[in-house]
């Protein structure tokens, strides 16, 4: 079945219960899991290669801040960036 298919046919599913509060209200609740389940899916994840680049420029940073090159961060700024 096309996406616009079981689009209909889910529709045409809840117009045959729509009468029916309580069937009504298990379809919304398994609905909404389904949904809870594809946001959860969905989640982006850092990946290796973007956490390495992360930590290497920190230590970029360190050493210029070290060497006098570069102002030093105040803990409040920091703790803003998070």
């Amino acid at each position: 079945m096309t996406t616009m298919e079981l689009n209909a046919e889910l529709f045409r599913q809840l117009s045959i219960i729509a009468e029916d509060e309580s069937l009504m209200r298990k379809a919304v609740k398994a609905v909404t899991r389904l949904a809870k389940q594809k946001e959860t899916e969905e989640t982006e994840y850092i990946g290796k290669e973007e956490i390495l680049k992360g930590i290497d420029a920190g230590l970029k940073e360190m050493k210029l801040t070290r060497e006098g090159k570069l102002a030093p961060k105040l803990a409040r700024d920091f703790l803003n960036e998070l």
